[in-house]
């Protein structure tokens, strides 16, 4: 059996006519390498970093889906309709995502219903020229909603942060803001997000995300674990104290009714 070549250089079996009488195809089947590009470290501390805001803030929100780096079919019926991205999260689901998970490797759209509200790809010198071009048509055709883009150095898409919304089957570009430090800014309609870049801080950590209705920035999940932590930690001190008031409570009580039998005049 022959198999076309995806748009991410891998290779997948011809899809049946009916996608959900045919088993999927294990993602070690899809492709020839299973090993990240060489230059797979430029984007790590982004996709981590970013990513794991983003599963902290939609991993337990109904019927939102969170993946990041894994395939996403687009047309079952069309052989080497798969991408992966860096980071997804899709919205509106009526199947848990828990569900979709076990019983699926990859996310498709023409099974599960929704495209995606929000895709992300992080540059590196090897797939940059694929996300400003390809990978960015491939999205549009899905109809994903909005398309954004994070160069720690700006040295591959020639800018560090691009947010773009899906207009009448094109991607317009999101208002960048730049504030006088130099930090630079634009906000997601889709997840009520701002994606900030930090001009000044060290590139590995040049990105963080803020509400954009409380104006909050969000946690990592490694930061979020601290923070649930310490409040459980204080939460549990709270409790201790309040164990010990009432036990306090008890003792005086018991002695004022210790003090008002020994007042009362003993009966004749």
């Amino acid at each position: 059996m022959t198999t076309t070549k995806t748009h991410d250089g891998a290779h997948i079996q011809p899809a049946a006519a009916s996608s959900a009488a045919v088993e999927e195809t294990p993602w070690y089947d899809l492709i020839d390498d299973p090993e990240p590009p060489e230059d797979g470290m430029q984007q790590e501390d982004t996709i981590l970093g970013v990513m794991s805001v983003l599963k902290t803030r939609y991993e337990n929100v109904p019927g939102a889906l969170w993946f990041s780096q894994s395939n996403l079919i687009y047309d079952s019926d069309i052989p080497g309709s798969v991408v992966a991205p860096d980071g997804c999260i899709v919205l509106g689901l009526t199947t848990d995502a828990r569900v979709i998970k076990r019983i699926r490797r990859s996310y498709r759209i023409d099974e599960w219903g929704p495209s995606p509200a929000f895709v992300l790809e992080v540059a590196s010198e090897s797939t940059a020229a694929r996300d400003l071009a390809e990978k960015r048509e491939i999205y549009a055709q899905m109809g994903a909603q909005e398309y954004w883009r994070l160069d720690k150095t700006g040295e591959y898409y020639g800018e560090p942060v691009v947010g773009e919304r899906l207009v009448d089957g094109e991607y317009v570009r999101f208002e960048l803001h730049t504030e006088p430090n130099g930090d630079i800014w634009a906000r997601s309609e889709a997840l009520g997000l701002d994606f900030y870049y930090h001009a000044e801080r060290d590139p590995l950590d040049a990105f963080s995300l803020r509400d954009s209705a409380t104006g909050e920035w969000l946690n990592t999940l490694s930061e979020e674990i601290v923070v649930r932590q310490a409040a459980e930690a204080r939460a549990q001190e709270a409790e201790a104290r309040a164990q010990e008031a009432e036990a306090r409570n008890q003792e005086l009580q018991a002695e004022l009714d210790r003090l008002r039998r020994q007042s009362e005049p003993p009966e004749r």
